[in-house]
């Protein structure tokens, strides 16, 4: 599993969100968090910056835009 699949999942964790509540909050399929989580796809610009918002909160720093750069 790919270090941002690992920082999605556990971000999610934190927040207390089923992947199906996360695909909801931003607006993806379910299908599409599930291969996000197990590192087979990663989120497009606009979903990170979704990610961003939605999980700031337990963030620490940027640490999700960092691995778009």
């Amino acid at each position: 599993m790919s270090e941002l699949a690992s920082k999605i999942r556990q971000c999610r964790g934190h927040k207390g969100l089923t992947q199906e509540q996360l695909a909801r909050n931003i607006g993806v399929s379910l299908n599409t968090v599930q291969r996000w989580e197990s590192g087979k796809t990663a989120p497009s610009p606009l979903a990170m910056e979704k990610l961003q918002s939605l999980l700031e909160d337990v963030l620490e720093g940027d640490q999700l835009r960092l691995f778009l750069e």
